[in-house]
């Protein structure tokens, strides 16, 4: 009889087992999931800009066109008026483009739209260097890839595209604008001179459409922007007078900082309240900081790199 019993001891022996072993198992730790975050929708904000930005562009090309057939002093200053208008819907711009330069990994493309500081010298000539600059060189063909080559081709200030090249190409850069006569028949560049500026005006246009997209941006996006922007506006405060070698142009100098900052200020609501929602403390950032400046923003982005 002792026999059945000790079988019977033997079966039951796993099973006594596996309980304790059940009993003194710890439970998986549970970790809460951190919260995925959804896209910011930027379609209609993407859609105006883009608009505003080509139409800005046009204006500037017919202006160039107007002063091409009849060069006088109330055309060259349309058009100067134009490129002025053309890179202030630029600036404004700044949130947006920055956010899609950070997304796409494109920031070398937005650098190249508005290179500054920059050496006039290397673009256009000079009274201290009259036949200096690219548009002077009678071997280089004037195209698009060629800029595109020469552009910071040993140094970030030799800039033959963007924004501020353009502006030293028009207007000079003394506080004295550039005389009518760079652009007439009689100066021996002035076809060079104003074909630089359409070739130069269209790769603008061509480098903006990069970042027209209308996929949606993350609250990291708006994030580097913003550093982006704000260091930008550091190198400007940061920077000496202009001289005769390495300048920003007056245009950029006087209306960037403003200009941004307004754009900031004039971000959709919806993008705002995406990016608190992500972000606590933009958005009381950015309404301070229409009684206070940039302060309220640089303090804001102080605490959330710290």
């Amino acid at each position: 009889m002792k026999k059945p019993v000790r079988v019977l001891f033997t079966a039951l022996l796993p099973l006594a087992l596996a309980a304790c072993d059940t009993s003194e198992a710890p439970e998986p730790e549970t970790h809460a999931e951190a919260p995925i975050e959804t896209g910011i929708i930027v379609t209609d904000w993407q859609q105006q800009s883009l608009e505003q930005f080509e139409q800005a562009a046009a204006h500037w090309q017919q202006a160039l066109v107007n002063l091409e057939q009849n060069k006088d002093e109330k055309n060259l200053a349309a058009l100067r008026q134009s490129l002025a208008d053309w890179y202030h819907r630029f600036t404004e711009q700044a949130p947006l483009l920055n956010a899609r330069a950070c997304q796409l990994k494109q920031q070398a493309i937005l650098a190249r739209m508005d290179t500054w500081p920059l050496y006039p010298g290397y673009i256009d000539s000079m009274p201290e260097w009259p036949e200096s600059g690219l548009i002077s060189d009678p071997y280089l063909e004037l195209n698009r890839k060629n800029l595109r080559i020469q552009h910071g081709a040993t140094d970030s200030a030799e800039a033959s595209l963007g924004f501020a090249a353009m502006l030293v190409v028009l207007n000079g850069t003394s506080e004295t604008a550039k005389p009518l006569a760079f652009f007439q028949e009689e100066a021996q560049q002035a076809p060079r001179r104003l074909t630089y500026l359409k070739l130069a005006g269209e790769q603008i246009l061509a480098d903006y459409r990069t970042f027209a997209t209308e996929v949606s941006l993350v609250s990291s996006d708006l994030d580097c922007a913003l550093s982006a922007m704000l260091e930008r506006r550091q190198q400007l405060i940061s920077s000496t007078d202009n001289d005769s070698e390495l300048v920003i142009p007056n245009t950029i100098r006087k209306t960037l900082s403003d200009i941004q900052l307004n754009a900031l200020q004039n971000l959709p609501e919806s993008v705002v309240s995406a990016w608190e929602d992500v972000q606590p403390g933009i958005m009381e950032a950015i309404t301070s900081s229409k009684n206070k400046g940039w302060k309220p923003i640089e303090e804001w982005q102080g605490r959330t790199s710290e």
